[in-house]
C-alpha cells in the first residue's frame, strides 16, 4: 500500500492495477465469484486460448485470462490458498512451442 496516495498497486503479468481499499476488496470478491466452467463452456468454440473475461470500468476494455492465469491471480489475491503446490505439469500443459534438441 502506498501511504502517500492510499492505494494498492498490483502488477500481474503485463497488467497494472491500482485500487483503493474498497476497490481491492470488490475486485477480490468479483474474481472469487467467476464461474470458470461457464466461461470455458461459453467460449468453447473460440480459437483464443484466453476465454475468461473480467470487465473494467471502461466500456471498450475487457481483460481476458486463461484458466492458469486466473488461478495465479486468485493465488496472488489470497483467494486460492492451495495454489499450485500439488500440481505437476506435463510438457503438453505448457502453451509454448517446445523444441527438443
Amino acid at each position: 500500500m502506498c501511504n502517500t496516495c492510499k492505494t494498492y498497486a498490483l502488477t500481474f503479468n503485463n497488467v497494472f492495477f491500482q485500487f483503493t481499499k474498497e476497490q481491492l476488496y470488490k475486485f477480490k470478491v468479483y474474481v472469487s465469484q467467476i464461474d470458470v466452467d461457464y466461461w470455458l463452456d461459453y467460449n468453447s468454440c473460440s480459437a483464443q486460448k484466453r476465454k475468461i473475461p473480467i470487465p473494467t470500468s471502461h466500456q471498450n476494455l475487457v481483460l481476458i485470462f486463461d484458466i492458469y492465469e486466473l488461478k495465479a491471480l486468485r493465488i496472488l489475491l489470497g483467494i486460492d490458498l492451495n495454489g499450485f503446490q500439488d500440481e505437476i505439469i506435463e510438457p503438453a500443459d505448457i502453451d509454448y512451442p517446445l523444441i527438443l534438441n
